[in-house]
């Protein structure tokens, strides 16, 4: 099994305190590794596309509104 693999979630965008938080509807959460600043879309439903590292972290590629 591939160690990286893509990935499309949607879910709330959040910060929990320097670390952004995909939190699903299902109640799940992913941890994102991401550059650049998303301050516009905490609090607000995003997709996130990238790359599955581990169990719950995911390498974002792109953050946009959902």
């Amino acid at each position: 099994m591939p160690r990286e693999r893509p990935i499309t979630l949607e879910g709330l965008l959040l910060l929990d305190g320097r670390q952004l938080i995909l939190q699903m509807p299902d109640g799940g959460q992913w941890r994102l590794l991401a550059l650049g600043r998303h301050d516009r879309l905490l609090g607000r439903k995003a997709r996130v596309e990238g790359a599955r590292q581990g169990h719950d972290v995911v390498a974002v590629d792109r953050i946009t509104p959902a």
